[in-house]
This record gives C-alpha cells, structure tokens and sequence, in this order.
C-alpha cells in the first residue's frame, strides 16, 4: 500500500479526533451501564428473541414497551428484509444492547452527576414496572450470575456475529467476554492532543486499581468465585486481558515520545479489521485478520467509517472524541455514581493530573500488566509500581474529593468506604454469599 495513502488516513482519524478538543472549563461527564435482564428469584437468563410458541417474553419486547418514553426506534436490518429493534435514543440517554443481550443505558454528557443521577433513575422509573409484570429485573454486575457463556446466545446483530467468528481464532476469553460480561464505562473531555494524550496514560496507568476497587463478580461461569476457584479477583478484567491482543490491554504505543493523535490513528490502522460495511449498502462483510489499512485501501474515511474504526479497538481506556474509561464492572447504581464520581474528580483536578503525570513518566504497558496481576493475586496487599496499594488507594480517593465541588462529594462516599475498609464489592458477595 502507497506510504502516502496510509498517511492520508491517519491524518483523517488524527483530526476527527482533534475535534472533541473542548474549551479547559469543560467538566462534562457521561457514562455506559450495562445490566442483565434476568428472571426474578432465580437470576436466570433472559433471551433477546420472545418465543411465540411458548408465549416466553423476551427483551425485544422490553425494548418495544420502553419505546413509548423514547425518541427514536434504532433497528438492525437483515437480508430477508426483517429487521430487529436493539437500541432507543433520546436527549441525554440511549438504550443499547450488548452481544449477550446486555442493556446497557448511556448517560450525558453533563457536567452534573445530579443530571446524569436524575436521568438514570427516570429510566429506571419508566423500565422497572415493565420489568416487573413481565417477572424480570435488571441486575449488575460484572459476569451473569447464574449463566454459562456457551449457554447465552448473541442477539441479531451482524457486527457481533462477525466478532464472534473472529473472536475464535484469538485468546480463550472471547465467549466469555462478548456474551456474559457487563461494565460500567465513564467519559471525560480532553482540552487539547497532550491533554488527551495525558489523560489516556493515566486512565491506563491507575486502570487497574478501578478494576481491582469496582470488582463486582462473584460469580464467573456459574461458579462462585472463592480462593479456591481460577479466576479470583478481577474476573471480567481477566476475560478482556485473554481476548485480543492486537486490540485490548494497553496500546504498545502509549508511552512512546512521540505519541499522539496521529501514531494512535497509525496503531488502529494496523488492528485486524474483523468486518467492514459496504459503501452501497447496510450489509457487512467480514475481514478477518485483514488490518484496516488494507481492507480501507479504496475507501474514503469518512465520520462512519472512522467511528467504526475506532469502536473496534477494546483498549482499557481509548480515545474518540472524549477518553472512555472502561476498566470498572457494572455496578449498582450508587456506586456507578461514586465511580464517575472518582473519575471526574481526578480527571478534572490539575493537581491530580500533574502528580500522576510525573509518578508514571516512566511507565509502560508491562508495567501495567504487572500492576494487575499484583492486585488480582494480593489484593489491598499488592504492591503496585513499587508502593503499596493501599497508598495509592487513599490518595486517589484524596485527589478525587479535592477535585470535586461540596455538593458532589456525597456521591463519592460509597466507594470511598469500601476503600477505607479495605473491602470491594466482590469480598462482601463472597462473605454473604445469599445476597449474591
């Protein structure tokens, strides 16, 4: 491929993603909640399809009845014509449906967590009672309770089966992690390219300690997760880690001098496509290990092919048009709260970015990995970077209250506590195992 021509596209991701830059007053927040819709009582799985034979009701019949509080019906068209609802939209929210039928709910961008609260209980206001009379409730957390994997089917939706085909040809955790994990993402703004470029290195750099704090998985292939069972803690960071290489984990990149807009627009180029869409139709057509570079040789790059690209890269934290933070489980919603909570009063603080920004100007994403597998095996014992976890801990929950106004600090609290009693959700699951 022509040297010029892969330049040209690199240049066209690099300004796309200049132009999220926002003014450095900017405090917006947004987050991603998936949940499981399961059968009440029982936590069992709730397919996407509803049964007309057995009269079972499924999840596109949730989203059809939540409908009437939404905007706008999102469709996925299929080749007979047919198609399936699998998402909602209206301001400031979004329904969407992960490959295992996960739901997730995306929220803001706002600069208040009082909104981004008000939003998400208004949609639990309008989707609880339909869950209720049909027997289901939402559920988080970070693996389905009571499902296997091989045992939740993907819903229609060409995309995931074409990762799906993909998925198993790389680590041994792709099943694992498209059908049965569930994750609690936040987004922050950047100001400028070396606002962003800091932002990202710190997300990856502290992104183990966000697993290791929300771990919220007691349960991992219908097994409870004790000292006896593989894995421990972090269970749904274990299944991303063992998934992809050239697309999760840490881009090998980040900590290079150079590195910015456009040596991260040249990394995705490089990634394994896994499908693309036709430019004459909605069909999709699978590419395999086939990178980017090579399969968009003859195909401008426009604002849906580059968001395309850039969904396609799992990476702990990635870049768009704002940095996702994506290392937390799902959560119960006070403590989603208290994560977003962190993140924006850490992300948002000068002095907290100037701090880690010297603390991890060395690092690399070895180190990173390192750090999780110190905390999955020792916990609030770990040593992590050379210090031990606990002092991280207490300092990032220092940094975040001090980058928070008064009025916000009360959403921090619950996760705060957890750290103080140097407890995650996943050691309470385990130690009342009939709350699980």
């Amino acid at each position: 491929m022509d040297i010029n021509t892969f330049d040209t596209r690199s240049l066209s991701i690099a300004s796309y993603l200049a132009q999220g830059s926002t003014p450095d007053t900017s405090r917006n927040m947004g987050f991603e909640l998936e949940h499981f819709v399961v059968m009440k009582d029982t936590n069992a799985f709730v397919p996407y399809a509803s049964d007309p034979i057995t009269g079972i009701l499924g999840i596109d019949e949730v989203l059809l009845r939540l409908s009437a509080f939404f905007d706008e019906r999102i469709y996925e068209q299929h080749s007979d014509f047919s198609s399936s609802l699998i998402g909602l939209s209206r301001d400031l929210a979004a329904i969407s449906l992960e490959p295992g039928a996960q739901l997730e709910i995306s929220i803001g961008p706002s600069p208040s967590l009082a909104d981004l609260e008000e939003q998400y209980l208004l949609f639990r206001k309008q989707i609880d009672p339909i869950l209720d009379e049909m027997g289901y409730e939402l559920v988080a957390f970070g693996y389905h309770p009571t499902a296997r994997a091989t045992e939740i089917p993907l819903i229609p939706k060409d995309r995931y089966h074409h990762m799906a085909r993909y998925f198993e040809q790389t680590g041994k955790h792709g099943i694992c992690m498209m059908r049965a994990t569930a994750a609690l993402q936040a987004s922050v703004d950047f100001s400028s390219e070396a606002d962003a470029v800091q932002k990202l290195r710190i997300a990856h750099a502290l992104g183990p300690f966000f697993s290791f704090i929300t771990d919220n998985t007691p349960v991992f292939e219908g097994v409870g997760v004790t000292k006896a069972s593989t894995p421990q803690r972090m269970a749904r960071m274990v299944t991303w880690d063992d998934c992809d290489p050239h697309r999760c984990l840490t881009p090998s990149v980040l900590f290079d001098d150079d590195f910015g807009f456009v040596s991260y627009a040249e990394a995705l180029l490089q990634v394994p496509a896994v499908f693309t869409h036709a430019s004459d139709c909605d069909a999709t057509m699978y590419q395999g290990f086939a990178p980017f570079s090579q399969v968009l040789a003859h195909q401008a790059l426009d604002r849906i092919t580059i968001e395309h690209v850039l969904s396609l890269v799992f990476y702990d934290a990635r870049l768009k048009r704002y940095i996702e933070i994506r290392q937390a489980d799902s959560l119960p919603i006070a403590y989603s709260l208290a994560f977003v909570a962190l993140i924006k009063g850490v992300f948002y603080n000068e002095d907290a970015l100037e701090h880690y920004a010297s603390r991890f100007a060395y690092l690399d994403p070895a180190a990173i990995a390192f750090a999780k597998t110190a905390l999955r095996t020792d916990g609030f014992d770990a040593i992590v970077y050379q210090r031990p976890s606990t002092e991280w801990l207490d300092e990032l929950i220092t940094f975040a209250y001090a980058g928070l106004k008064a009025d916000e600090h009360r959403y921090l609290q619950p996760l705060a506590d957890l750290v103080k009693q140097r407890t995650t959700l996943l050691d309470l699951a385990i130690a009342t195992p009939r709350e699980i």
